[in-house]
């Protein structure tokens, strides 16, 4: 599942110096068919008989690799399915316990045993209910392991949904502390993990920053537990 991404990173928890980057989803690429191509008209070389654009000696003329429709029937196939595996999830009795009754869809991996040419596919969760990882393994579709992973242990990486309601508790906060210039700033978030490489939280625990863009320092900062919906730590940038 691809998405573009702001990273923020942070030094401790002291709310230390940040940067971001951008990471594009993928693009459509245009390609003329080699039938219709032309050098462009400011290149003066004589082409009669060359195949333009050049080519390595030996390849083969290549068309199209990729298509923004494409993509988008793709990640409807691929959504689809995603949710079809959870609510499988949902109605097996030791994964809907493992889930509870809050949880978030984090990401679904396919794996294929080189040896066997087995495939099996794995749904991941994380459970609020429980503060556990959830791992649910399938065989065509079918379940056949469920695992829990506290989450002091192990946490997937966070979504685009928990992103945008850590971002939303936290904006709430400072509004209510007065500060409208909260509402003029974009959001960023990662997962946080304690201070001094204390590793993940025993909560689903977000850092939230908000800038004016992406490579802006931030004005405002923010840990937000969206397991318990808490602010734990603000900072304000003078």
């Amino acid at each position: 599942m691809k998405r573009a991404l702001t990273i923020t990173l942070i030094i401790a928890w002291g709310f230390a110096t940040t940067a971001s980057t951008g990471l594009p989803g993928s693009q459509g690429i245009a390609s003329a068919a080699p039938t219709k191509a032309v050098a462009p008209p400011a290149h003066g070389h004589n082409h009669e008989g060359m195949t333009w654009p050049p080519q390595p000696r030996g390849i083969t003329n290549v068309v199209v690799h990729s298509s923004v429709e494409q993509e988008k029937i793709d990640r409807a196939i691929e959504g689809a399915r995603m949710d079809r595996l959870e609510r499988k999830a949902r109605t097996h009795p030791e994964a809907n316990r493992a889930l509870g009754n809050r949880s978030t869809r984090i990401t679904v991996i396919d794996r294929e045993d080189k040896t066997t040419g087995k495939k099996a596919t794995q749904i991941v969760f994380f459970s609020r209910d429980n503060n556990a990882t959830v791992e649910v393994e399938f065989d065509n579709e079918k379940i056949q392991a469920v695992r829990s992973i506290p989450a002091r242990e192990y946490q997937p990486e966070i979504t685009d949904e928990e992103i945008a309601e850590a971002a939303q508790l936290a904006r709430t906060h400072f509004l209510n502390q007065g500060l409208a210039r909260i509402a003029d700033l974009k959001a960023y978030g990662i997962l946080a993990y304690k201070p001094k490489g204390g590793g993940f939280f025993d909560t689903r625990v977000l850092y939230v920053s908000f800038q004016q863009h992406d490579d802006a320092l931030p004005e405002f900062e923010a840990l937000v537990d969206l397991t318990n919906q808490l602010i734990l730590k603000t900072r304000q940038e003078q």
